[in-house]
């Protein structure tokens, strides 16, 4: 498995756990289908969310929201209504949330520390 590819199930797993942690209950972990993929899929109380992971080791390459555009959003929103569609939720409310996860790591622990940002309900 390529370095980044790990990065990227590290940073999808400690934001799965920082949702379930806040009430979210995790529905999908990496739904795809042909046009693309879904991060996370949840239930927030009554809304279904699309959750789109972003994972970095620092901010060298600027912080991991600014590389989610309106392109992709566009995106996210057309997959999460296929996954309404597909599992007949068509009539509950959806968003789409972004959870960016900056790993620390540190010479004394072999699970990375994890800096957490969630934004909630993205245009």
């Amino acid at each position: 498995m390529r370095a980044k590819d790990h990065t990227g199930l590290l940073g999808e797993h400690r934001a799965a756990e920082y949702l379930e942690q806040n009430g979210h209950h995790i529905l999908e972990r990496r739904w795809r289908t042909r046009t693309g993929e879904l991060d996370l899929i949840t239930m927030d109380d009554q809304q279904l969310v699309a959750v789109e992971v972003k994972t970095r080791h620092g901010l060298s390459y600027g912080h991991p929201f600014e590389h989610i555009n309106d392109a992709k959003l566009r995106r996210i929103q057309r997959l999460l209504s296929e996954y309404a569609a597909t599992h007949q939720m068509w009539p509950v409310s959806r968003r789409i949330d972004a959870v960016s996860v900056i790993l620390e790591c540190s010479t004394s622990s072999a699970r990375p520390r994890a800096v957490i940002d969630h934004l909630k309900d993205l245009p």
